[in-house]
């Protein structure tokens, strides 16, 4: 049974943590508009990845391994460039830190067991 939750714990932790970005950055009176569109255009293709997999894992189409192997790469790549930069960021007070590296490891481990387990 635990096998089977990687792939859904995955989707509705992406879902959870990339809806939430979105409504931070659009309140984000703060932002301009380029860094509100980069921030969106990332937010976006974790959300539409984490549903196209769930729909293609729903009607178990033979693309489902392959979209899922992008989003865990995009989840992977994401946070080893990303988080990491912002671990190195002298702007980002501890916990703003805290925060994102629990983000990033959360992600990155869900994102493995996930792709280890795909077709538990």
């Amino acid at each position: 049974m635990r096998n089977r939750l990687a792939v859904p714990l995955l989707l509705g932790w992406t879902l959870l943590v990339w809806v939430s970005r979105i409504r931070n950055i659009l309140d984000d009176d703060g932002l301009s508009g380029g860094g509100r569109a980069w921030r969106l255009g990332a937010a976006v293709v974790f959300v539409v990845l984490a549903v196209v997999v769930f729909v293609a894992r729903r009607r178990r189409s033979r693309r489902a391994t392959a979209l899922l192997g992008g989003l865990v790469v995009w989840t992977v790549g994401w946070w080893s460039i990303r988080g990491v930069g912002i671990l190195l960021d002298g702007n980002h007070d501890a916990g703003f830190k805290l925060v994102h590296t629990v983000l990033m490891v959360g992600s990155i481990a869900l994102a493995m067991w996930a792709w280890t387990r795909r077709d538990g």
